[in-house]
C-alpha cells in the first residue's frame, strides 16, 4: 500500500511539473508524454568506521557511512517526436545527494543547474538515412555505468564511472544508423560537467556502436578538447579519452560485460599526465525475481590528476537483488576497494577540539539499497 501510494504520489508532482510547462497541449498535437521515474535510498556500513560527517573516499554517490540516506529522487518526462510535432523534448528532473554530487564541479554554480540532469530538444530527420539531433544537456555517453543505480548491475559506481569519465555535457549531438547493425554519433560539447563553459575552447567527440545481433554489442567512444573546473582538474589541460564498453549475452541468464578507459591529459608547458582503467562484469539472472553480480576492476591514475595522488586502486564488488512486484529493486552488496597508497576514509582520533583523519589503503563495505521504480 505505502508503495502505491509513493508511486500516486510522485507520479501526480510529475504531472505537475508537465501541466507548468503545457506538456498536455503538445501532447494533443499527436506526440505521447512519457513519466517515470525512481527513489533510490540506501544504508551503508564501512569496517574503516569514518568519523561522523565524513564521506566514504573512492565512491561516487553511496558516501554516507552508518547512515540512512536519500541517493536520488529523479523524474523522468519524455515527449517523443511525431509526424504532426517532429521535435521532441527530454527533461530530467532530480533531487538528493546524487544531484549535488553530479553537479559539484559545475563552473555555472552547483546550486544553479543540479535539479536538471538532462533537458534536452530531438528532432529527426527524414530519409534513407534518419539523423537524430539533440540541443541542450544530457548525460555522457561514455562508459559501462549510468547516473541510475536501477539500470546498472552493481548499487555503488565503479572507480572509472567516478575518475575516468564526465558525467554530463551540454550542447549538440548527432546520431544515426549506418546499417542495421552499426550506428554512430558525433558531438560538440562545453566540455566535461559543464553547463556553462569555463575556457575559450569547445569540445569534440564521436561514438561507433555495432550491434551484429541481440546477444552482442560494441561500443566505441572519444572524446577530445580543453577541460579544467567541469572536470575537476587542478589546471587547464588538453584531455584525450577513449572508452570502449563490451556486452555479451551468453545465454538468457547470464550477461558478461567489459569497460575499458584511457585519457591523456597535456598542455605544452603545463605538467600533465594519464590515466587508465579496466572493469569485468558479469550478471546471472537466478530467478525472475532474483539474480547476482560480480564486478572486479583496476584503475590506475599515474599523476593524481583524477584522485588527488598518483596511485592505482582496485576493487571487487559482489551483490544479490531481489525485485517486489516488479518495482521494488532490493540490493545487498558487498565491496571490497585497495589503494596502493592510504586514500579510504578511516577512523578519525580526537586531539581536545581537534580531530586527526586517519587515512587506511583497504575499505570493505556492506550496503543494502531499495529503489523504487514508477
Amino acid at each position: 500500500m505505502l508503495q502505491a501510494k509513493c508511486r500516486g504520489v510522485l507520479t501526480m508532482a510529475a504531472a505537475c511539473v508537465v501541466a507548468i510547462a503545457g506538456g498536455p497541449a503538445r501532447a494533443e498535437e499527436g506526440g505521447k508524454i512519457s513519466i517515470s521515474g525512481i527513489l533510490d535510498w540506501y544504508y551503508q556500513y564501512s569496517t574503516n568506521h569514518p568519523g561522523t560527517g565524513l564521506d566514504i573516499l573512492g565512491r561516487s554517490f553511496d558516501v554516507k557511512n552508518n547512515s540512512f540516506s536519500l541517493s536520488l529522487g529523479e523524474v523522468n518526462i519524455v515527449r517523443a517526436p511525431s509526424e504532426t510535432l517532429p521535435v521532441g523534448f527530454t527533461a530530467t528532473l532530480t533531487f538528493g545527494k546524487t544531484a549535488d554530487i553530479v553537479h559539484g564541479t559545475e563552473p555555472g554554480g552547483a546550486e544553479t543547474y543540479k535539479h536538471i540532469q538532462q533537458l534536452y530538444a530531438t528532432y529527426t530527420t527524414t530519409g534513407k538515412t534518419p539523423i537524430t539531433i539533440d540541443l541542450g544537456k544530457w548525460v555522457t555517453m561514455h562508459g559501462m555505468e549510468v547516473i541510475e543505480s536501477s539500470a546498472n548491475d552493481q548499487y555503488s559506481r565503479s572507480f572509472l564511472f567516478t575518475y575516468a569519465i564526465p558525467f554530463y555535457h551540454t550542447g549538440l549531438r548527432l546520431t544515426a544508423p549506418l546499417t542495421d547493425k552499426i550506428s554512430a554519433g558525433l558531438y560538440l560539447v562545453n566540455g566535461w560537467n559543464n553547463v556553462e563553459d569555463d575556457n575559450g575552447g569547445k569540445t569534440y567527440g564521436a561514438s561507433v556502436t555495432f550491434k551484429p545481433n541481440d546477444k552482442i554489442s560494441l561500443v566505441a567512444n572519444y572524446m577530445g578538447g580543453d577541460e579544467s573546473e567541469g572536470a575537476g582538474l587542478p589546471y587547464n589541460l588538453n584531455v584525450q579519452l577513449l572508452d570502449f564498453v563490451g556486452v555479451v549475452n551468453l545465454t538468457p541468464k547470464l550477461k558478461l560485460g567489459v569497460n575499458v578507459d584511457y585519457a591523456s591529459a597535456r598542455k605544452s608547458g603545463v605538467e600533465g599526465g594519464n590515466w587508465n582503467g579496466r572493469a569485468f562484469y558479469a550478471r546471472y539472472q537466478l530467478s525472475e525475481k532474483s539474480a547476482v553480480a560480480l564486478r572486479y576492476e583496476q584503475f590506475e591514475d599515474s599523476a593524481g590528476l583524477r584522485t588527488g595522488i598518483a596511485q592505482n586502486l582496485s576493487s571487487i564488488t559482489g551483490t544479490y537483488e531481489y525485485t517486489i512486484g516488479g518495482s521494488l529493486l532490493n540490493r545487498l552488496e558487498l565491496r571490497y576497494d585497495k589503494a596502493g597508497k592510504p586514500f579510504f576514509t578511516s577512523a578519525s582520533t580526537d586531539i581536545g577540539e581537534d580531530s586527526l583523519v586517519g587515512l587506511n589503503n583497504k575499505q570493505f563495505t556492506i550496503t543494502y539499497s531499495q529503489v523504487l521504480k514508477f
